[in-house]
Formats: C-alpha cells, sequence, structure tokens
C-alpha cells in the first residue's frame, strides 16, 4: 500500500513538474500494456488479453503474474524484516539524543553563570592591585640583578669547584654564562678581580680538557664532550682535528705493531686464524671505524683539507694491515692445508671483509682492498693445494715403486692407482669449493669467481699438476738402477697414462667447469686446452710403454746372452731337448702377453700362414723375390739356392776348415745367397713407436729379444751339435711364437737369419732332419 502511494505522489510531483515548465507528454499506447510502466491501464491490459488470447494462455498468463505478486510480496516483507531493527534503532538513537541534549543545556547555563563570576572576581582582583604591579615589577627585576650579582662573585668557587669533581661541562657552562659581563665591566674595580680568578680557572680547565682529550683509554663520548668544551673555550677546531688525528694514528700504529707481533700457538690452524681475524678486527679495524665516527661527529662541517686527512690516516693504516693479515694468516695455515682448515680461513676472511667493507662505507671510499687480500691468499692456498697435490703424488708413487709385487693383477692395479691419484684430485677440489660457497659474501662478485675459478682452480691447481703428474710418469720410464721401477709397474702406469689422456681428464675439467661456475669448454683468458694436457699424457704413455718394452727385453736377452755364454758351442754334445732358457723366454713372453691383454686391446692381426705350425728350419727360408726382376733372374736365383742347399746337405764328404777363406764354392755361394736375401728383406725396425695395444707391445719384446739372438748367435763359432741346438730351439721358438704375435713372416724372417748366421759361423754346418727336430720339440 505504501508503494502504490509513493508511486501516485511520484507521477503527481511529476505532472505538476511538467505543467509548471509547459512540457506535454504524449502517452505512448504500448505502454497502457506494460505491468511495469508508470501508464499502464488494468482495464485496458485485461481486454487485450481477453480478445487475443486463449484460455489456456489466459490461464498461465494468470498462474504467471500470482507467482509474481507472491515473488515481490515475499521481497517487500524481507526489506521490512531486514529494517525493522534498523528503524527501532534509529528511534532509540533519536529519543536519546533529545535526553542528552536536554542536559547539556542545563550544565551550559550553569557554566555561562560561572564564568561570569570569575570575570566578575578577576576585574576586582585587577582592581586592587593597580597600585602595587609596577612596585612588584621593579622588586623582581632589582632581585634578578642581585641574582647575577652573586652569581658573579660565586663564580670562581663554582668553577673551582666543578674542576676538582671533573664537571668540565658544567664549568664550562658557568664560565660561558659569565664570560660577556666579565669582558664589559672587567675595568670596573669590583669584576676585575673576578675575571682574573675565573682565567686562572679556565686555564686550567682547558689543561684538564686537553689532557682528557688526548688521553688513550678515553671512550669516544668522552672525547667529543671534549672537543666540544674545548670549541667553547676557544680553541681552533683545525687544530683540535689535527691534533685527533696525530693522537689516534699513534695509537693505531701501536696497535698494528702488536698485531704484526701476535704469537699463535695451537693444533687447530684453522681456530687460530678465527682468533687472529677477530683480535684484529676487534683493534685495528674497530678502531679505524671508530676513529672515523668520532671525526665526522666531532667535526662534521670541518674543511675538505680535515677529511682528506682522517682519509689518507685511515688508508695508510689499512694498506700496512692487509700484508699483516696476510702474512699471519698464510703462516698459520702452513703448507698441509685441510678443507676444515681451509673452511676457517674463508670464514675468517669473510668476517674480515665485511667489516672492512663497513670501515670503507664511512670513509665513502671504494678500494677493493679486501678482495685484493683475499684474492692473493686463495692463489697461495692454491700454489699449496697444487704443492700439496704433487708431493702426494710423488709419496704414493715412490710407495708403488718400492713395495710393487709383480704377482697383482694389472687390471686390479690401474683402477686402484687411478682411484687414488683422482681421489687426491678431488680432496683439493673439495677444499677449494670453500672460496665460492653461497654463504661466503665476498664470493658473490663475478670478478673474485672468475679468477679464483679459471686462473687458481683450473690453471694453477688442474693444469700445473697435472702436467708434473705426467712428468713425474714419464720420469718413471727414464730411471735405472736400484730406483728403477717393477717392468709391470711401468706398464700399469703406462694404461693410467691413457686413461688420463682418454677420459679422466676430460671428466675432471668438467667437474671443476661446474663446481667453480666456468663456462663448458671456456678457452678465453689464455686458459691451456684441455688438448695440450691430453697430449702430454699421451706423449707419456708412449715414453712408459717403450721403456717397458726395453726392461722385459733387457732381461730376456740378457738371459739368452747368459746362456750363449755358459756353453761351448764347438764341442757341444748332441741335443736332445730345446734348452732351459727357450722355455723361459716362452714363459716370460707368454707372461707380458697375459698383462698387456688385461691392460690393452689385441690389435690387428695379420691373416696367419696355415702350416705355421709345421715348418721346420732345416734349409733357409726363401723370401719373396720383388716384381721388378724378371723371370730370368729369378730362375737363376732359384738354381743357386738349390746349388747352396745340396752343399750343405752333402758337407759330410767335404773337409771344413776353421776360417773363411778356406770355404768352398758351395759355401761361398751360400754366403752370396744370404748376402742377396738381406737384400730384399724388409728391414726390421727396432726402435719403432709401440702403439698402445698387445700386439704392438708383445711384439716389441719378440723383435728385440730374437734380434738379442741373433747377436748373441754372431759372437759365437759353432760345430755340428751346437749348429743342430740352435735348430732345435729356433723351431721351438717358431712353434709357440705365433701365438703371440701379429705378423708371423717377421718372426720368421728372424728366426731364419738367426739360423742362418750360425750356419755361416759353424765349422761343420749339418743340420738334423726335420722329423727329429720335431720329436725333439713335442718331447
Amino acid at each position: 500500500m505504501s508503494k502504490e502511494s509513493s508511486e501516485n505522489d511520484k507521477r503527481k510531483r511529476n505532472n505538476l513538474l511538467s505543467q509548471y515548465y509547459g512540457i506535454t507528454e504524449e502517452k505512448d499506447v504500448d505502454n497502457l500494456f506494460d505491468v511495469d510502466g508508470k501508464h499502464f491501464n488494468a482495464d485496458a491490459f485485461i481486454d487485450k488479453l481477453v480478445q487475443e488470447t486463449s484460455l489456456k494462455q489466459l490461464i498461465d498468463k494468470e498462474q504467471e503474474l500470482v507467482r509474481e505478486i507472491q515473488s515481490l510480496d515475499s521481497e517487500m516483507q524481507t526489506l521490512v524484516y531486514e529494517n525493522y531493527n534498523k528503524f527501532i534503532l534509529a528511534t532509540d538513537t533519536i529519543r536519546q539524543m533529545k535526553s542528552d541534549f536536554k542536559t547539556m543545556e542545563d550544565e551550559m547555563e550553569k557554566l555561562v553563570q560561572d564564568m561570569s563570576h570569575i570575570a566578575t572576581f578577576a576585574n576586582n582582583i585587577s582592581s586592587n592591585l593597580q597600585d602595587r604591579r609596577q612596585q612588584i615589577t621593579k622588586l623582581s627585576n632589582i632581585h634578578e640583578l642581585l641574582k647575577n650579582l652573586q652569581f658573579l662573585f660565586d663564580l670562581p668557587n663554582k668553577l673551582q669547584t666543578c674542576v676538582e669533581e671533573k664537571n668540565y661541562s658544567l664549568a664550562v657552562k658557568y664560565y660561558a654564562k659569565s664570560e660577556q659581563v666579565l669582558e664589559d665591566f672587567g675595568d670596573h674595580p669590583s669584576f676585575s678581580g673576578i675575571q682574573s680568578d675565573c682565567q686562572e680557572i679556565v686555564v686550567t680547565l682547558l689543561n684538564c680538557l686537553k689532557v682528557q682529550f688526548s688521553r688513550a683509554e678515553v671512550t669516544s663520548n668522552e672525547l667529543e664532550e671534549s672537543a666540544s668544551l674545548l670549541c667553547k673555550l676557544g680553541e681552533s677546531s683545525t687544530d683540535l682535528a689535527r691534533e685527533f688525528l696525530e693522537i689516534n694514528k699513534v695509537r693505531l700504529e701501536k696497535d698494528l705493531e702488536d698485531l704484526s707481533l701476535y704469537a699463535f700457538s695451537g693444533e687447530n690452524n684453522g681456530e687460530v686464524v678465527l682468533m687472529f681475524i677477530e683480535k684484529c678486527c676487534n683493534t685495528v679495524l674497530n678502531n679505524v671505524a671508530l676513529t672515523i665516527a668520532t671525526f665526522n661527529n666531532i667535526f662534521p662541517s670541518d674543511s675538505s683539507k680535515d677529511n682528506d686527512g682522517v682519509i689518507r690516516m685511515a688508508t695508510d693504516v689499512i694498506n700496512r694491515l692487509c700484508p699483516i693479515v696476510q702474512s699471519k694468516i698464510v703462516g698459520i695455515v702452513g703448507f698441509e692445508i685441510s678443507e676444515a682448515c681451509c673452511l676457517s680461513v674463508v670464514a675468517a676472511l669473510d668476517k674480515f671483509h665485511r667489516r672492512l667493507l663497513a670501515v670503507q662505507r664511512l670513509l665513502v671510499w671504494d678500494k677493493q682492498w679486501s678482495f685484493t687480500l683475499i684474492t692473493e691468499v686463495a692463489q697461495i692456498i692454491s700454489h699449496r693445494l697444487s704443492d700439496n697435490l704433487v708431493n702426494k703424488w710423488t709419496d704414493e708413487l715412490k710407495g708403488w715403486r718400492d713395495s710393487w709385487n709383480n704377482d697383482k693383477q694389472p687390471h686390479g692395479s690401474v683402477k686402484f692407482i687411478e682411484g687414488a691419484l683422482v681421489e687426491h684430485i678431488h680432496r683439493a677440489l673439495v677444499t677449494l669449493t670453500a672460496f665460492v660457497g653461497n654463504h661466503v659474501t665476498f664470493s658473490q662478485d663475478s670478478q673474485f669467481r672468475q679468477t679464483f675459478g679459471r686462473r687458481y682452480v683450473r690453471e694453477e691447481v688442474f693444469v700445473i699438476s697435472l702436467r708434473k703428474l705426467s712428468n713425474m710418469l714419464s720420469d718413471l720410464s727414464n730411471v735405472t738402477g736400484k730406483e728403477s721401477a717393477s717392468p709391470t709397474l711401468i706398464l700399469v702406469l703406462s694404461r693410467v697414462a691413457i686413461d688420463f689422456s682418454q677420459n679422466l681428464a676430460q671428466s675432471l675439467l668438467s667437474l671443476i667447469e661446474e663446481q667453480f661456475d666456468i663456462p663448458v669448454g671456456f678457452q678465453g683468458d689464455q686458459l691451456t686446452p684441455i688438448t695440450a694436457i691430453t697430449f702430454d699424457f699421451k706423449q707419456t704413455s708412449q715414453s712408459l710403454l717403450q721403456s717397458y718394452v726395453q726392461s722385459e727385453s733387457h732381461v730376456l736377452v740378457q738371459m739368452i746372452r747368459k746362456s750363449m755364454d755358459s756353453r761351448d758351442w764347438l764341442t757341444a754334445s748332441e741335443p736332445r731337448s730345446v734348452r732351459p732358457v727357450i722355455k723361459r723366454v716362452l714363459e716370460e713372453i707368454s707372461r707380458v702377453d697375459s698383462h698387456a691383454a688385461q691392460l690393452y686391446e689385441e690389435g690387428s692381426r695379420k691373416e696367419r700362414s696355415s702350416d705355421s705350425s709345421r715348418r721346420t728350419h732345416h734349409r733357409l727360408k726363401l723370401l719373396p723375390i720383388r716384381s721388378v726382376f724378371n723371370e730370368f733372374l729369378y730362375l737363376q736365383f732359384v738354381v743357386l739356392y738349390m746349388n747352396c742347399d745340396i752343399a750343405l746337405n752333402s758337407s759330410s764328404r767335404m773337409q771344413q776348415k776353421s776360417s773363411w777363406s778356406s770355404l768352398g764354392p758351395s759355401q761361398l755361394d751360400s754366403s752370396l745367397l744370404n748376402n742377396i736375401q738381406k737384400l730384399f728383406s724388409e728391414r726390421i725396425d727396432l726402435s719403432g713407436t709401440v702403439e698402445p695395444n698387445k700386439g704392438s707391445v708383445v711384439m716389441a719384446i719378440i723383435k728385440i729379444c730374437l734380434k738379442g739372438f741373433l747377436e748373441c748367435v754372431r759372437l759365437k763359432t759353432f760345430g755340428k751339435y751346437g749348429i743342430q741346438q740352435i735348430q732345435v730351439d729356433c723351431y721351438y721358438l717358431q712353434l709357440f711364437l705365433w701365438r703371440f704375435t701379429f705378423d708371423e713372416n717377421l718372426v720368421h724372417s728372424l728366426l731364419d737369419e738367426i739360423l742362418s748366421s750360425a750356419v755361416q759361423r759353424c765349422l761343420e754346418p749339418v743340420l738334423m732332419e726335420p722329423g727329429v727336430v720335431e720329436l725333439i720339440c713335442e718331447r
């Protein structure tokens, strides 16, 4: 109901306003049927619905209108319910305000009455005291003057008392209060004595303040107070600033001297370093910072010249402090640097760095003192870690050399040695990672991280140490006598050098690049390329393999030489077996082959001939003739060879002499044939490069061994049975050496040359039948 009345009121107002302003509104016919419109006509709406809709549509429209009416009623009830409490509260508030305003009106009326009474009393008092006011003012001025005079008369005693009680600030306050009066009336007889007494006491006060100003154990507050009081007494602030700097410079020099004489003791070097840095921070750096802060507080607006003085003094002290700190830290740490000790050193340097940065902020100075110091200490520690690493490797190699057991398996020994060598590198790197920890303040500087990681860790520790290791391994191959290493150890170390060349060096470099933020593959800043390191280890491996081949072959050649020297080959008995030394040589070659097979790959092997195990040496081997010879020359060569063979087999019908001058034509033809054969044989290079594979290593030893056998044969003269023993030995070697070589032709050539040389040096060159030789060798 209220809503409809408000709508009607609103319409009336709108109509009145339209009439007043002459606005005529034409009614829209369509708006008559808009239920929500302001011109809605219910009767017209009903008539239209009855005319235009069916009964079912009328019923649906009725239900729709009922639902909307119920919804509107529900919303109206909700609004009334929600606002009911607000209406009640507003009514109560208005009622309370009416009651309070009534009380307030009563109190305001009473206050007005009281104020009028007070004004009346004040007027009465003012009128009564009007006559005496001038007299009271005069008496008050006289009293104040007398108080000032009394203060002047008591001033000398007060000043003396304050000086005796060391209450200098109160004394200066009294004197400053009366100084102008004494200067103005100092000529008056009554004040001249007071002035002279005060001046004498002030002189004493000045001396006391200067003593306090220059005392070493004075606090900063006392120092600031003394300087302020001296300035109030007329002292020049420039002179005070200069004296302040001189006094503190002497004090700081004493601190530096005490620090340089600091004596350290204790087994834990890390804790000693921390104690030293703590003392350094609490004395020198603390006093420098205190001096700067005190100077700025006492002389805040002095000339730039004085400010330059304090900057020069602090800079000089810090420049002298940093070398002392560096030498002490390096001296305390020593040469054996453990991981815990390095952590303590880094923590101490970080603390020193932070305290020094605080001093630099006071100086407004950007010189990199702490970074220079830390970089130099890091470089020294890196050098010492590198030297320690090399020393440990040297001790390890010496220990392995002295205690090496040839029964050890080479493969397991390689893993053990590589693990020991790499473990020392890992420990050194772990020790150095303390300098780049996330909790370390100075390590956040990118320039320091680059310098430390690239120049010191990579170059000083990694590159130099590995190159020294390569040189140490290479030196082992050149040592002879009692200090020489076991050949098996030399072989194992050659495999270690190969592994460093192929993967270990690169793996260690990758680890360093990861831990010390070095870009992968970075080659700037004149860094040593990894290929230079791997090349050094490859050369070292080659040198060790050469040394191993020489050592093993030397042993075998010495065995053969001794066996050759211990027998009379002219009067030797008929051979019944292979000499023991030949069997021993094959055993040693088998051992070498087994060791090399554990460490190196097989290598390329030439295709073996089908009769390798069945060849006999009853005749000299005919090597292939080069294609440059025509068929005719080749046939002549074969005929010559057969004549020589017939001559050798018919030696029982000929009388041999001990001198080569009495040889018959057949022997001369045989000698000529051997010389011709040498012309077309491949030259055997005994000093060639030994490849890092099993076949090349064993073949090099066999070549030197057989060449040594050949040289021993050339130094001997043989009888009938002597040459037959050489025949048996060569055939036995031929039966078994093919297993260890990749070039049978080369071995056969050497064995042929050995037997041929023996035949040439035999007085009765009668060889055994092939079947007998085979029977002896298979026995």
